[in-house]
């Protein structure tokens, strides 16, 4: 074989050996950045679950009587508070011999034992203002002739002291008392957002509560409670022929109890 050729065969060697080395480096080279690229990957997706925040639990929605029971607290806790009670329909005697009749009562109360009212009488076909004082010393009543405070006739039927009693008062009666409670739906009034609540309640429970206001066995209460605070806003008893209204405000603000003259 003549030199030229032996030299064009070798470069033609060399040239397909190289070609050939430099095609299967890349594929290699391209294989492993795959091969690496898929497990920095994966590490990466691991570590994202690692670090990922935690999923929250979903809280579940207060039924109605949980919904109570936080308000019997706040009721519980009150410091002072304002009041209005309303009665229409069967009339709430106050005093037989009088015939003096109960129409309606406002008010404040100061924990943990003072509650001052004004209260609304009809007695003789003419409207009255009665002054009704519970403090530590004793009960007293203005004399609606006189103005003057002197002690309150024994049996009184009308003790809104007892709506703050925590043992039969309006705690217990949101924790304890009400029957076939339901969720309304919420209203607003007056600008706040209160939650109705619509159930039933026996008689011998408000007893204490709203005495002598309600004489059936087995009677319909509605109740609102604000929904940011769980502060009862108003009670509505309804019996046949009666209804009884008991609403709440001013809470934990400072009121005024007069001392008697």
């Amino acid at each position: 074989m003549r030199a030229c050729d032996k030299l064009h065969s070798l470069y033609n060697f060399s040239i397909g050996g190289m070609v050939h080395f430099s095609f299967w480096s890349m594929a290699t080279k391209f294989h492993s950045r795959i091969y690496w690229a898929g497990l920095c990957a994966a590490l990466l997706a691991g570590c994202g679950s690692l670090f990922a925040p935690p999923t929250a639990t979903p809280v579940p929605t207060p039924t109605p009587i949980e919904y109570l029971g936080r308000a019997a607290k706040v009721f519980e806790g009150l410091q002072s508070v304002q009041f209005k009670l309303q009665h229409t329909g069967e009339p709430v005697v106050l005093d037989k011999q009088l015939g003096a009749k109960f129409l309606e009562a406002a008010g404040a109360y100061q924990a943990p034992d003072q509650l001052f009212a004004q209260v609304k009488v009809e007695a003789m076909g003419s409207l009255f203002t009665l002054k009704m004082l519970w403090r530590p010393e004793g009960a007293l009543m203005t004399n609606p002739i006189t103005g003057m405070y002197g002690p309150q006739p024994a049996g009184m039927p009308l003790a809104p002291l007892a709506l703050f009693d925590t043992a039969t008062g309006i705690s217990h009666l949101l924790a304890a008392e009400i029957q076939n409670l339901q969720i309304a739906g919420i209203e607003e009034v007056e600008g706040a957002q209160l939650r109705h609540f619509t159930g039933d309640v026996s008689a011998l429970a408000l007893k204490t509560i709203l005495p002598g206001t309600l004489a059936d066995a087995k009677l319909k209460i509605d109740l609102w409670v604000q929904v940011d605070n769980d502060r009862l806003a108003r009670i509505q008893v309804t019996a046949a022929g009666s209804e009884t209204q008991l609403e709440f405000f001013g809470h934990n603000e400072p009121v005024e109890i007069p001392v008697p003259k």
